[in-house]
């Protein structure tokens, strides 16, 4: 098949060009928004996710300590992304800490279906 050299397939070409660009220019508005919100709730995410479930956020800190002493250069640039990228870790904290406590309570709940319930009983004069 020859190349095209008409005018419409031009057209068509700047038009695809156009929209793709004003596709990732929305998507970049979009994000930037996104990340804006984010560095705002972010703090009060990671205060949640210590009062719902403070070992997801010490075992955080724990992880974070043991690639430093294993790996220093990996542990450093570990600590310093997620100084920058705080606005996703800690929303991820939140996230993994509300997890752990639904599967906890799941497993509580299946114990207390498997083995019964403690009954409360009163001990009766003979």
């Amino acid at each position: 098949m020859p190349y095209r050299n008409t005018a419409a397939f031009r057209i068509n070409s700047i038009m695809g060009l156009l929209v793709m660009v004003g596709f990732f220019i929305a998507l970049f508005y979009l994000m930037r928004g996104i990340f804006i919100i984010l560095t705002w709730v972010a703090p009060v995410l990671l205060i949640a996710a210590f009062i719902i479930r403070k070992s997801v956020v010490i075992n955080y800190g724990k992880w974070l300590l043991s690639t430093l002493k294993s790996n220093p250069l990996m542990g450093i640039l570990a600590i310093l992304l997620t100084g920058l990228g705080y606005m996703v870790v800690f929303p991820y904290l939140f996230l993994k800490a509300l997890f752990v406590k639904k599967v906890d309570d799941l497993q509580q709940e299946h114990i207390r279906q498997t083995q019964g319930d403690l009954v409360d009983f009163e001990e009766l004069d003979s």
